[in-house]
């Protein structure tokens, strides 16, 4: 990944530019967005971004209880989502009589 990174250095820039931006203190501190981001590593799926942001996290001064309260609304969130995807689908099915591969 490193090396495609360093192929195009114009649009690495521009993610890091990005980056910088966004984790400026503005109406949230870094301190809660580095929650935030946290959070939205898991439910992304990506272990090294919840690493590094869990590690901001703390340096930031983000307790442990602040931190398990933000992973539990990536737990909630997560599961409001296969919540979601069976009622449509049960929407569906009972619409069309029945699956839409079978």
């Amino acid at each position: 990944m490193a090396d495609m990174l360093k192929s195009n250095p114009e649009i690495n820039q521009i993610f890091v530019d990005f980056y910088r931006q966004v984790f400026k203190d503005g109406v949230l501190t870094l301190k809660q967005k580095e929650l935030i981001a946290l959070a939205v590593s898991l439910g992304a799926g990506c272990e090294p971004c919840y690493e590094t942001h869990l590690e901001k996290a703390k340096k930031l001064g983000n307790t442990d209880e602040e931190v398990r309260e933000a992973i539990a609304v990536a737990e909630l969130v997560a599961a409001g989502k296969v919540r979601m995807m069976v009622e449509r689908i049960d929407e569906r099915t009972r619409d069309n009589g029945g699956c839409c591969c079978g």
